[in-house]
């Protein structure tokens, strides 16, 4: 049986592939209703710690939609949970920078979708394009999965699949892949409409 009320959601989203994702996968999308968007502020110490080029877009558009937006780094945003809208049914999450405890993952009714820039399970974790690069990969993927306690190890709702292109002569593999991961910007938002959609069922 097919749901009919849109999913109560917040998305925890960072970055372009964030920003994408809400223009695109949660506006305007009948099975969202977002009920609050989180990100980030600042850009990890290991790029500098300053502010992200991208938070001034996040706000223009959850302002244009009144749609409320929080800013969180440090401490507040590794404990989500304490900040989180009650009554949610779905969590979104994609460049999160933070692992959520089972306090955030069990606060939706109907779990957290994440979507992993990686083919899982082969590719949990971090830098999976690279990785994929140096094991001779010839395609990547980004998988939509619920999460669970475990890091990349929920089940598997929806996959998307891109070729890699051969590695180009005098060009490492970390060089190769933020090519390839810019390539994949435009895959997050369908993707996610998919998996959205596969859980309304």
């Amino acid at each position: 049986m097919s749901r009919r009320a849109p999913f109560r959601t917040a998305a925890l989203i960072g970055r372009d592939a964030g920003l994408g994702l809400l223009r695109d996968g949660l506006l305007q999308n009948e099975l969202i209703d977002l009920a609050g968007v989180f990100t980030h502020g600042k850009l990890p110490k290991a790029e500098g710690g300053e502010a992200r080029p991208e938070l001034a877009d996040y706000k223009s558009i959850c302002a244009a939609h009144n749609i409320p937006l929080t800013i969180l780094d440090g401490a507040e945003a590794r404990s989500i949970e304490a900040s989180l809208p009650d009554n949610l049914d779905l969590l979104v999450v994609l460049s999160w920078r933070f692992i959520l405890a089972p306090a955030a993952l069990e606060k939706p009714k109907h779990g957290a979708l994440n979507l992993h820039r990686g083919a899982l399970p082969e590719f949990a974790g971090a830098e999976p394009v690279r990785r994929a690069i140096e094991a001779g990969k010839t395609r990547t993927a980004i998988t939509a999965h619920m999460m669970v306690e475990e890091v990349d190890m929920g089940p598997e709702i929806a996959r998307v699949w891109f070729d890699i292109p051969p590695l180009p002569k005098n060009v490492s593999s970390a060089e190769h892949a933020e090519v390839i991961k810019k390539k994949l910007l435009p895959l997050y938002a369908p993707l996610a409409r998919t998996a959205i959609k596969s859980l309304a069922g």
